[in-house]
């Protein structure tokens, strides 16, 4: 009898440690989806704070440009250039910052076309670059995923050196991801992890940690 009850009792005790188990696991699970969607929120403020940086230091770079270019002593035939020049760099940057405003508003087609009017008109140089990043991402951000895969593929292609390329290869690695295709996403992820300047970014971090065993 006693033999029974202690086979009893250790079959109960068995049984409630399963179920505290599960309920860990279970815990577990979510805490896990907490922790994904708490991350991906913060990314997204992070975006939306680097953007608010960029426009702040573009715009003190844009000043001090202008203070030395007012400093410079040069001819009249020069001097005209660099008065039209002026005046189309402001022209831009204008366009640039309304456009940047329209995208934070939701208008997409509107910011897009702002975006595209730079990029055709200086097709070199930061603002440049920028500008078609933008375009990918007012694509991106209208689920129109294929054009905008096509705009952030080109920017790869076109400018690897741009401080873009991080954030663009993990935004076509999320793109594959939703669209199924985990080994696009894999490749796209691997290629992140194999760009040298992408070493101290958010985006190596996130894809060293998907791609962990």
């Amino acid at each position: 009898m006693r033999t029974k009850e202690i086979r009893e009792s250790t079959d109960k005790v068995n049984e409630r440690l399963d179920s505290l188990i599960q309920v860990m696991d279970r815990n577990a699970s979510r805490s896990s989806a907490d922790i994904s969607e708490l991350s991906a929120r913060i990314t997204a403020l992070d975006e939306k704070t680097d953007l608010r940086m960029e426009e702040i230091i573009y715009r003190l770079d844009r000043i001090l440009g202008i203070v030395q270019q007012k400093s410079v002593v040069t001819k009249s035939g020069a001097g005209e250039k660099s008065v039209e020049h002026e005046r189309k760099s402001q022209e831009m940057e204008s366009l640039y910052n309304a456009s940047r405003s329209d995208y934070l508003r939701g208008e997409y087609a509107v910011a897009y076309n702002g975006f595209k009017q730079i990029y055709e008109s200086l097709k070199t140089g930061e603002m440049a670059e920028n500008s078609f990043y933008w375009m990918g991402m007012c694509m991106l951000d209208a689920g129109r995923k294929e054009n905008a895969t096509i705009l952030f593929k080109s920017l790869l292609d076109n400018y690897p050196k741009s401080p873009k390329v991080c954030t663009v290869t993990f935004k076509l690695a999320s793109i594959a991801e939703a669209a199924g295709n985990r080994e696009e996403q894999r490749a796209y992820l691997q290629k992140l992890l194999g760009t040298g300047h992408c070493t101290n970014s958010n985006e190596f971090q996130r894809a060293a940690e998907i791609l962990a065993p």
